[in-house]
């Protein structure tokens, strides 16, 4: 037996353990607070990105389509 410490690298606890969890616990994220919240819609407002991404596909379904027809 020695008494040297043992050389754990990240690799080995890292691994998961019989329960099938790894690493170290974390923390519940906060509740977002009234200011996170509005600006998020803001966000959403400001950046419609699921229209912007609906008519961004047709275009590129039209374009692909009529390269295939040619």
């Amino acid at each position: 037996m020695t008494s040297e410490p043992q050389d754990q690298t990240t690799a080995e606890t890292d691994e998961p353990n019989e329960f099938g969890f790894a690493g170290a616990g974390t923390a519940p994220q906060p509740e977002p607070t009234h200011g996170d919240r509005l600006h998020e819609e803001a966000e959403a407002i400001a950046i419609p990105s699921g229209d912007i991404t609906s008519a961004v596909t047709e275009a590129i379904d039209e374009v692909t389509e009529r390269r295939d027809h040619s």
